[in-house]
Parts: C-alpha cells; structure tokens; sequence
C-alpha cells in the first residue's frame, strides 16, 4: 500500500491533469459587477491572472523525446487563472475558477479550437490547476493541446481552487457541467479581450472524474446550448459514467480489475458530496463512518490534503480495509436501490441520453479504480442509439506488471491523451 501510495504521489498530477497560468490582467465581462441582487450572468470573467507565458522553443526543449510522441510545438502558451461566474447545484449564484490556455506566436496566428477540459479528482480543497501547474512546469494539456494550437479552458469545478461555493459536488452530473460551460464562455471572452482568434469549434475531453464531467457537459450543451457552442467532437477518459454500477461492482473494494487501494477515499468522497447535494443521505456522518473517522471525514472532502496524503496520514484507512471506515448497516443496507446514497448515485448515471458530436471514449482494461465497462457499456447504448461512438482501449500498450491503481493513476493518462488528440483534431480540422 504505502509503495502505491508514494508512486501515486509521485504521478497525481497526471491523475488530476493540473495546469498552469498566464496573464492577460484584471477584467470584469460585460461590466458585470457581484453585488447583492444583480449576480454577473453565467461566464461572465471576474478576474483574470497572469502567471507565466511559455516560448515554442522552451516547450520543444523541455520536452526532449517525447516530442516524438506528443508532436512539437509550435505555438508559444500564454496561461492565465480566471475566475468566472457560474451557478451551484440549485441554480444560486457561484463563482469557480478555471486554467486558460491561450495559443500565440509568429506561426501560430490562426483561429483556435477551444477544449473544455474536466479534471479528475482532487481532494485538496484550495487546488488550482493553474497554480499547481505553474509550480509544476508542465503539464499534458499544454504540450499535447496549447502548444499545437488549441486553447483549452479547464475548469477547478465549484468549490475547489478559487471558487466561493461551500463544498465540493463530486460526481454531480449537472454542476459539473455547468462549471465546464460557463468556463468555455469565459476563456471566448479572455481569447476575445486578448484578440486570440477562435475558430468556433468546441471538443470536449476529460479523465476519471473529468471523463464523467465531460460527458455530462455534452450532454448539457447538446441538450441546452446546442445554438452557442459547435461541437466537433468529446473525449471522454475512464470516466465512471454508469455511476451506480461502478459503486455496486466496487463495494468490496475489489472490482473486475484486482482490488482499488483508492477505494475508500473515492467511497467517503462521493457519499460526502451527495449528502450536501440532495440532503438525505444520512442524518449524522456516524450513521456512514465508524469512529473516529466520522468526526473527521466531512472536512477532509475536499479539505487540506490531496487522496494520496490522506492515506499515507491516516485520515482514511487504505483502500482494501472499508470494514474500518464503514459501519455494517449501511454496508447491508446497500443492496437496496432504493436507498438514498444508490438513488443519489443512479441520479447521475449518464447512458440515458444519445450523444450528436462524435464520441471517443478510452481507458484500459485493468483498471481497478474506474472499470473499463464504463466505456463498453456506453459504446454499446449508444451505439444502439445511433451515436457514433469509438473506443479505445490502452491495455495492450501497458507493461503487465502495472498494477491496477497505477494503470489509472499514470500508465493510462498519456497513452489516453495522445490517441483522443489525434482523433479529436481530425474532427475538428
């Protein structure tokens, strides 16, 4: 455990796909201004920072051979933290945050697709991609995207990063989605106030959490904006879309791929956030979690620490013991559908639609975390449905002695990242 753990630590930013920041000042959309009873309409840009501007061939040589596979730039990045307005779950005013990625350069002058990034989990409760980005130096979406000429708008979700909602609605399809539109509509206006020309296409794409996120998002755009945003294609990333049956074939903590050392974090996560969403899924964390963690859970999610600090510190137990985080009723009483946590979880479910923009959805089989069926099973409504959907499945390209966290956590990340690109820019261009 402790050495998954250390190489989780290790590789959480590509789990996560933090970001980075740059600056284009200070600027309110519209002039819309957060005073009491005129809340800024929906995208509008509160603030915006810079915080660093990439050159082309800075980004060429820090990527040394890897820029076989991830291509070579050729646009330098410039990346801002903004923050925008949004709304929370019930429709109330909210603000989030969200990394910009604006292309530029001498060779790099014509419009841009706009990618609406969905991260994955993050626990940490101040996480900014942008700034963890930045702290970084790196990160995928600015060599496989920005740096080939894509803007990428990517989202910290309500109530992580710079957002002033109170807590965090993990897995909550709709919000979720309303943080990823409201962030494209505000990077349009950054891009606009910096004349970085945008082409009008739209792609979405996420991973984990952020593979559930994006798809819910084209779900929304296609449902509700379908007028304001041309979508050329989304690809979703070992995203837990049939989201009740994941938690079902997970329940013991050990899924169709070996057991998830995540496990009891992303169960506590989840249980968490839809208790602060529809209110009943327990009346005291006590009824949930044993002692002490009952006492404690609720401020770790999100709270001071990412999930692999809160396993290595013991603010959970690892991930194969639920038996001490868990009370035993509520383990038994799990096997009822109709119980508040399964109807929370069924309620954001996403295979009861069928997508309109093309679909390429990947991930691996020997995923313990997210089960690969996730894709499967959407390929095959979809499919069934009409919808062109494609899916790839990165197992054969990784190493058999990969256990089956880090096939999530890292091995799938950049081999996912490279094949949606390649099939998402041919959709768009």
């Amino acid at each position: 455990m402790d050495a998954m753990i250390r190489h989780g630590r290790a590789t959480l930013w590509l789990m996560c796909l933090l970001s980075v920041v740059c600056a284009v000042g200070t600027a309110a959309a519209n002039g819309a201004s957060r005073q009491a009873g005129d809340a800024p309409a929906r995208g509008a840009v509160l603030e915006v920072a810079t915080l660093a501007t990439y050159r082309r061939d800075a980004i060429e040589a820090g990527l040394g051979p890897r820029a076989d596979y991830i291509g070579r730039p050729r646009c330098d990045v410039t990346l801002s933290r903004v923050t925008y307005a949004t709304i929370g779950v019930h429709g109330e005013p909210a603000t989030a945050s969200a990394m910009l990625l604006l292309p530029g350069g001498p060779d790099c002058g014509e419009p841009h697709e706009l990618l609406g990034w969905a991260q994955g989990t993050q626990t940490r409760r101040d996480a900014s991609q942008a700034d963890d980005v930045l702290a970084a130096g790196d990160s995928p979406l600015l060599t496989f995207y920005a740096a080939r000429g894509v803007a990428v708008a990517a989202t910290d979700y309500l109530g992580l990063g710079r957002s002033d909602y109170p807590f965090h609605p993990y897995l909550h399809a709709e919000s979720e989605a309303s943080a990823i539109v409201d962030a494209l509509r505000a990077a349009r206006s950054v891009a606009g106030e910096a004349r970085i020309p945008l082409s009008g296409k739209v792609m979405l794409a996420g991973y984990s959490q952020g593979g559930h996120a994006s798809m819910a998002a084209q779900r929304t755009i296609e449902r509700d904006h379908a007028d304001e945003f041309r979508l050329a294609g989304t690809a979703p990333m070992s995203g837990p879309y049939a989201l009740e049956r994941t938690f079902v074939d997970g329940w013991s903590a050990t899924g169709p791929a070996g057991p998830n050392g995540l496990a009891t974090a992303l169960f506590a996560y989840a249980a968490v956030a839809m208790q602060r969403v529809y209110g009943n899924v327990y009346a005291s964390p006590a009824e949930l979690f044993r002692p002490p963690y009952d006492a404690t859970v609720e401020a770790f999610m999100p709270g001071r620490l990412d999930i692999f600090e809160m396993l290595r510190q013991g603010a959970l137990p690892p991930g194969p013991e639920m038996a001490r985080l868990r009370q035993d009723g509520f383990t038994r009483a799990f096997d009822d559908p109709q119980i508040p946590f399964r109807r929370a979880l069924a309620r954001n479910d996403l295979l009861d639609w069928t997508p309109r923009a093309p679909m390429v959805l990947c991930g691996a089989g020997r995923d313990a975390v997210v089960p690969f069926a996730n894709a499967l099973t959407a390929r095959q409504l979809f499919t069934g449905r009409g919808a062109a959907v494609e899916v790839l499945d990165m197992d054969g390209r990784i190493p058999a002695e990969v256990d089956g966290v880090s096939v999530h956590t890292s091995a799938a990340v950049y081999l996912c990242f490279g094949a949606t690109r390649d099939r998402l820019l041919a959709l768009a261009r």
